[in-house]
């Protein structure tokens, strides 16, 4: 059976501190940068416009890998929730993740605001599960978490790995899977590593999603900078990894896409890239 998968990411809704409270940490150098260049960059029409186009498209289900928000407070959540809204009225034809914006800093409030105003397109287990079809299975893993100042990294924690690899063995073997987590994999070449803003336990996770060749296919974001990326494995097929960040940005010189559709057929998998107009 097919299924037709809509990826973006990285949306960063924006607003700025009102208060003193939410002034806190590492805010300060947030809202700086938002200030200095990520509002400029982030037009909400833009994301409105991509709202409109999304819903004029044809598709089974639709991923967000992250950074719905740029400082994590509770105005973004909800100027998020109600642009993207049109897009979410079936929650079982929606996935989405948090990005390290959207734990920006430790949050008093229970839940926090990732799951107040989006934990229906995640729940509460450790892992994200949702049945495309009798093919295809996709997986949302949460490695977000606050860091200190000058960090931006994440981890795929070890009972998301093991909860992974139960449901991985509950399935036929014909099972195929689409990991879905905000941290990439790969990276462009000449690319120099940041052990401050990518995953810190990334060699093993890659390694891991190597060695099950059922999972096929890899969506993230966090780099603004779009890409299908390919890793063989040997007598198997290849990993496809997809980053479809930053949606809503203004374009920038040679830039081939804005998100990504995906098509998935039987044991085919096809990436579309798609230019926010």
């Amino acid at each position: 059976m097919n299924a037709t998968i809509i990826h973006i990411s990285d949306l960063h809704f924006h607003t700025y501190p009102h208060n003193f409270r939410e002034w806190k940490s590492k805010r300060v150098l947030g809202a700086a940068n938002l200030l200095l260049r990520r509002a400029g960059q982030f037009p909400l029409q833009r994301a409105k416009r991509l709202v409109e186009q999304i819903q004029k498209m044809k598709w089974d289900h639709l991923v967000i890998s992250g950074d719905l928000t740029q400082l994590s407070l509770e105005r973004e959540f909800a100027l998020t929730r109600e642009t993207l809204e049109p897009l979410l009225k079936d929650p079982e034809r929606v996935t989405i993740i948090p990005g390290n914006h959207d734990r920006y800093i430790q949050q008093d409030e229970k839940p926090d605001l990732y799951k107040k105003y989006f934990g229906e397109f995640f729940g509460g287990a450790e892992i994200h599960v949702r049945k495309l079809n009798p093919d295809w299975v996709i997986v949302g893993w949460d490695s977000a978490h606050p860091n200190d100042w000058l960090s931006a990294a994440g981890t795929v924690r070890r009972s998301t790995i093991q909860a992974t690899e139960n449901l991985l063995r509950s399935f036929p073997e014909k099972t195929r899977f689409v990991i879905v987590n905000h941290y990439p994999l790969t990276f462009p070449e000449g690319w120099k590593l940041d052990q401050f803003h990518e995953l810190y336990n990334l060699v093993p996770v890659r390694n891991w999603i190597l060695r099950h060749p059922n999972i096929r296919l890899y969506l993230h974001g966090h780099i603004h900078l779009n890409w299908l990326h390919r890793l063989q494995r040997d007598s198997a097929p290849e990993l496809l990894l997809v980053n479809s960040a930053s949606s809503t940005s203004t374009l920038y010189r040679g830039q081939k896409s804005s998100f990504h559709q995906i098509d998935l057929q039987e044991d085919k998998v096809r990436v579309c890239p798609i230019m926010l107009k």
